[in-house]
């Protein structure tokens, strides 16, 4: 039966080797994401015979990625099933995309349960829509830009030397938004904890703005795969009108030259935070599904 373990930073190499095999864009498959969120989301992880298996979720509640490697794909899904069985835990797959979905269909046919899951889809942007705020679609994003640069503003990349301000901004976000609570936004704190802690162990880059010489916004992303390059963390101090903005245009312009797209996350739902993503006007959601057993074989 599949061994689970937790995921640590020693397992990078490994992991990020099955990810660029793979080359999915979802937010899920960075290691980076995994790692930070780790703790919050009780990651493990299990290699066996040329396939990595990822679970997430308290026992009894699980969910799993779908398996990633070469070879025998059902074989792989069905040790998931049976280590469900043995353990007592209903079978699950999530932030399975298009194209395994499609596969899977063809390797169980008709014994699926299908579940597209709006909440959890990322947004992905062209980057140079990003970089230049073009088009009227975009006209305010610039509008705030515009404004924000005739005054005393700087942007420079995370390092750390002014890493201990940005957590500042953090901070101070927390306590504008009640987020130091129990529950999803103290669970956040503590991923971006991890992210500055392991910051360059992790391949991090960053950004951060100041106006009139104080960090006023910051945030951190990474490669995700051969053409885009995913944001994790974005935060502002609040009444700066312009200031996320402008530290998305800038680490665009400076952090992800190269890349073609943007994978800005998921919503969760969240009614806000999908304005707020839909009002950058993204090229497409990167859609994934939730997949279960609607029945078994025999």
């Amino acid at each position: 039966m599949l061994q689970f373990r937790p995921i640590e930073l020693s397992d990078r190499d490994m992991v990020q080797g099955y990810l660029r095999e793979k080359d999915i864009p979802g937010d899920q498959y960075s290691f980076g994401n995994l790692f930070i969120w780790r703790n919050v989301y009780h990651a493990e992880i299990c290699e066996e015979e040329g396939f990595l298996y990822v679970k997430s979720g308290p026992p009894g509640d699980c969910d799993f990625m779908c398996p990633m490697g070469s070879g025998d794909l059902k074989a792989a899904v069905n040790k998931l099933r049976e280590w469900c069985r043995e353990n007592g835990c209903h079978f699950r797959m999530r932030w399975v995309p298009a194209n395994e979905k499609a596969l899977l269909e063809t390797l169980f046919p008709g014994m699926l349960q299908i579940t597209y899951d709006r909440d959890h889809a990322d947004y992905i942007y062209e980057r140079e829509r990003l970089r230049t705020l073009a088009g009227r679609k975009l006209q305010s994003k610039r509008n705030f830009v515009n404004r924000i640069k005739k005054q005393n503003w700087s942007y420079e990349p995370i390092t750390l030397e002014n890493m201990p301000e940005c957590q500042q901004v953090q901070q101070a976000w927390c306590r504008e938004n009640n987020h130091c609570v129990e529950g999803g936004p103290k669970e956040e704190s503590c991923a971006v904890q991890q992210a500055f802690r392991h910051f360059n162990d992790l391949g991090f880059s960053g950004g951060c703005v100041r106006l009139d010489g104080k960090v006023i916004a910051y945030t951190i992303g990474e490669p995700l795969n051969s053409d885009t390059f995913i944001v994790h963390i974005e935060k502002a101090l609040s009444g700066i009108p312009g200031a996320y903005p402008l530290i998305n245009q800038q680490f665009v312009e400076h952090a992800m030259e190269g890349f073609t797209y943007v994978n800005r996350e998921d919503d969760t739902g969240d009614e806000g935070l999908r304005k707020a993503k839909l009002s950058y006007d993204p090229c497409r959601l990167f859609e994934d599904y939730v997949i279960e057993f609607a029945r078994e074989e025999g």
